[in-house]
């Protein structure tokens, strides 16, 4: 019974994955129409309302230990949707995979986890992959310098989930999380705030519906299961999805410098969490 649960959830982590990955060419094509402080709006809003209608008003334990949770998840999304104004599908997923770097550092100092020196020389090398994935003929990509801060809040939260998850509900802690996460866009919509088109709605229910609320449910889920280092080597496909969708649905194009620091990135991931 144990064994088939575990599967269960691993079969959840994928899926998670692949949903996350799937994020990054919506975006971007939403971003066509809609700006980015719009779009973290209504993703969070149909999120909220889902989560409510599953899970019921939260406690006061549950909305204090979610309050970090919401912070650093709409800072990721805000700072991830920002930097797709700039730059590629691709680079966006890769550096946001970062996350799996950063995570042990921050666990470190919050969760007080020991900093071995084979995380460190994960971080060095995950740093070399970033600078040579950005690399282009022209400047760094700003887009690429805020999604490597969006890789830092994912971190984040990644950290407090850890902390906080087997002490609450799961649909209550996520609804105190897109709560906040909705409250906080707030003063960054486009005014006056127009309603979405249909094509504008189709985006926004899979953003919210699909990967804010079907998503983060199969994380969370899996994550009761399985191990968190495991557990983060299934997330870090988040990356590889996003690249494959890149190259097959856009057509966008890598160099050989580039390949060589998404080699990088996804080496320095695989050394922390076989650890």
């Amino acid at each position: 019974m144990f064994k088939n649960k575990k599967v269960l959830a691993i079969n959840a982590l994928i899926i998670a994955a692949l949903l996350f990955g799937c994020t990054f060419l919506v975006v971007k094509d939403l971003l066509d129409s809609m700006n980015a402080s719009n779009i973290v709006f209504w993703r969070y809003l149909v999120a909220s309302i889902l989560f409510f209608l599953v899970g019921g008003i939260p406690g006061k334990k549950t909305i204090k230990d979610a309050a970090p949770l919401g912070l650093f998840l709409w800072l990721g999304y805000i700072l991830q949707t920002q930097g797709l104004v700039t730059t590629s599908t691709i680079n966006s997923g890769v550096i946001t995979g970062f996350y799996i770097v950063l995570t042990p550092i921050f666990s470190r100092w919050i969760l007080k986890k020991r900093l071995v020196r084979r995380t460190l020389t994960a971080c060095f090398l995950g740093f070399t992959g970033i600078i040579l994935l950005s690399y282009t003929s022209g400047p760094f990509i700003v887009g690429n310098a805020i999604t490597l801060a969006c890789a830092a809040s994912y971190a984040l939260h990644i950290v407090f989930v850890q902390k906080n998850l087997k002490k609450h509900n799961i649909f209550q802690l996520m609804f105190v999380q897109s709560v906040i996460g909705f409250l906080l866009s707030i003063p960054f919509i486009e005014t006056p705030l127009v309603l979405p088109n249909s094509e504008q709605i189709s985006y926004i229910i899979f953003l919210g519906g699909v990967v804010n609320f079907g998503a983060f449910y199969l994380q969370l889920y899996g994550q009761r299961m399985v191990e968190a280092s495991n557990a983060a080597l299934i997330l870090s496909l988040e990356a590889v999805f996003a690249t494959l969708f890149g190259l097959i649905f856009v057509g966008e194009v890598l160099s050989l410098v580039n390949w060589v620091g998404i080699l990088f990135t996804f080496s320095s991931i695989y050394i922390v969490i076989t650890d």
